[in-house]
Parts: C-alpha cells; sequence; structure tokens
C-alpha cells in the first residue's frame, strides 16, 4: 500500500513541475508581444519622419513638386516626386494595425522652398492615444506631439 502513495506522489510532483516550466515559458510571450507592439509604433513614427523630411529635402534642392498622400481608407501614406513616377523617393509606409488616422489628406511641398501649399494638423491615433504633427505656417517644419 505503502509504494502507491509514493507512485502517486511522483504523478502529482511531475504535473506541478510541468506546470511550473508551461507558466515560465508563457511570461515572455506576453511581454515580447508588447514589445513588438512598442517597437512597431516607435519605427513609423521614425519612419514617416525621416520620409517626410527626405521627400521635403528633395523638394528644395531639385526644384520639383513633392507631394506627401494620407489615406485613413489605403492605411497608407504615400510619397510622391510629382511627375516623375520613377524617382526613388516615391514610397508607401503603411500604417501598424494598432496606428489609425481619420483622414485624408494631401500635402504638397512647393519646389525649391519646401514650403507647404497649405497647412494643418496631421491627427494619428497610436494605441489609442492622440498624437498631432502640426505643421507651421508658412514652412513645411512640423512639430510632433
Amino acid at each position: 500500500m505503502r509504494e502507491l502513495d509514493e507512485k502517486g506522489m511522483l504523478l502529482v510532483e511531475l504535473v506541478l513541475v510541468l506546470f511550473i516550466a508551461a507558466a515560465l515559458l508563457f511570461i515572455p510571450t506576453i511581454y515580447t508581444k508588447q514589445t513588438k507592439i512598442h517597437l512597431e509604433n516607435q519605427l513609423f513614427v521614425e519612419e514617416l519622419q525621416s520620409q517626410l523630411t527626405a521627400i521635403q529635402n528633395y523638394a528644395v534642392l531639385s526644384g520639383e513638386v513633392t507631394a506627401m498622400i494620407v489615406s485613413s481608407q489605403h492605411k497608407s501614406i504615400q510619397f510622391r516626386v510629382i511627375d516623375d513616377e520613377q524617382n526613388e523617393l516615391n514610397g508607401v509606409i503603411y500604417l501598424p494595425e494598432t496606428v489609425t488616422t481619420p483622414t485624408y489628406k494631401v500635402y504638397h511641398f512647393n519646389a525649391y522652398s519646401g514650403n507647404l501649399r497649405n497647412f494643418d494638423t496631421l491627427v494619428f491615433f497610436i494605441n489609442n492615444e492622440r498624437h498631432t504633427m502640426t505643421f507651421q505656417l508658412g514652412s513645411g517644419r512640423y512639430k510632433w506631439q
């Protein structure tokens, strides 16, 4: 009878150890997913600012009009050099799943100055937090908040 109790105890110990090991394996997965989402959002903002600066600088240096097209429907931001479909700066950034924008807007950067033809505030919701990119009047400068 005593041997049966020892074998039963071994089974309980084995199940307990397996449960603890499985729990320890799943904890990093939860933190990894949150870290991945945070990094995706941060990289999106950095890429947006980098592409915006590049397209604006191209307008200043080349004397060609450039554009940034924000589309909420396609969840994308397109950068274009007007009248040059083959330009290497033409590209698209797709918004991550946690980033939304409620608008469709087109921003044109004037040739030789890089100034905007219109000024406005572009709104993004990143993880349900409101962030704005406010363009200054008469220039292509912006402020990210």
